[in-house]
């Protein structure tokens, strides 16, 4: 498993951030968890090891909030 970190952007309440959650855990093959926090415009993705970190970004993206990898651990 590999962890992300993207900055996200555009997101303005707790809904904003259960979408992105929501929309990666369901809709993005390889995605084991998502944790979005508001507050910090972060959001945290555990993956499979395969996973590109690009795919991640675009559905965030797709959702309607602007993402950037920040971090992988």
């Amino acid at each position: 498993m590999t962890t992300f970190t993207f900055t996200v952007t555009g997101m303005h309440c707790a809904s904003c951030g259960l979408l992105i959650d929501e929309t990666l855990e369901e809709e993005v093959p390889g995605v084991r968890r998502a944790e979005t926090s508001v507050r910090k415009h972060r959001t945290v993705v555990t993956a499979d090891d395969d996973l590109d970190p690009a795919v991640i970004a675009a559905a965030i993206t797709a959702a309607g909030y602007p993402a950037t990898l920040t971090a992988t651990a």
